[in-house]
């Protein structure tokens, strides 16, 4: 067989080989997006499983907002089981935080990770009997417990609204004193003794805005009481997506 022969089938097996590896990348391809897709679905499943499960217990929203030692407890137990799949991503949910370009890499384990966490949760709550409310419910009033607890330690155990209408009448009465001190054009005067009125007037409407971030003293106390493992088991940024 001469040299060009051999040359023209070593060709020919070379391009069947390529074509051969060209099939079996994109059949396997095709079988592990097929795979992963299942997988996926099967995952999403779960998770709605457990949400079902846990959406079976009814919850109704006290009007007071008050919460129970109890059901804190296992609102912590929750947060516990969370938090024990958020700390194993902590080093790549930081690594990608501030990545000024996000790669499908980023994407895909952010996507994992979400995932996750909110299996973590659906079991959780399903496994201490917490509906999806109420659970929205306890994270809003914890957060507002933890800046109530603040506020009343500053203002020797004023709540937000009585702090905000002490702050507004204060202001008048020193504005009311600035314009009787001696010096003090009449006509600035007259403008300091209208603005003070004005605070006066408007202080009804703040202390009512801020009667929305008051929460009862209950609360307060059971927040104090349990603020350690509450701030153990914060995760920055989960609860802007409802985990």
């Amino acid at each position: 067989m001469g040299t060009g022969a051999k040359i023209a089938i070593g060709c020919v097996v070379a391009v069947a080989v390529a074509g051969m590896v060209v099939v079996a990348v994109v059949v396997g391809g095709a079988y592990w997006a097929k795979g992963k897709a299942e997988e996926m679905a099967a995952g999403q499943q779960k998770i709605q499983d457990f949400q079902r499960q846990a959406d079976a217990n009814s919850f109704v929203r006290p009007s007071d907002g008050r919460i129970t030692e109890p059901r804190l407890v296992k609102f912590l137990e929750v947060r516990k089981d969370v938090f024990a799949v958020y700390q194993k991503y902590a080093k790549d949910i930081e690594a990608r935080k501030n990545k000024e370009q996000v790669d499908f890499g980023d994407v895909k384990t952010m996507f994992n990770v979400l995932n996750d966490i909110r299996l973590a949760q659906a079991r959780a709550q399903a496994a201490q009997g917490m509906s999806t409310e109420e659970y929205a419910f306890m994270i809003e009033q914890v957060y507002k417990s933890a800046w109530a607890s603040e506020v009343t330690k500053a203002t020797g155990g004023k709540n937000l609204s009585e702090a905000a209408s002490e702050a507004t009448e204060q202001a008048a009465r020193q504005m009311e004193e600035q314009a009787e001190q001696g010096g003090v054009p009449e006509q600035a005067q007259k403008a300091m003794r209208e603005a003070a009125e004005k605070m006066r007037k408007g202080s009804e409407e703040i202390a009512e805005q801020a009667q929305a971030l008051d929460v009862p003293p209950e609360n307060v106390a059971l927040f104090r009481k349990y603020e350690s493992e509450i701030k153990k088991y914060a995760m920055t940024g989960l609860e802007a997506i409802g985990l």
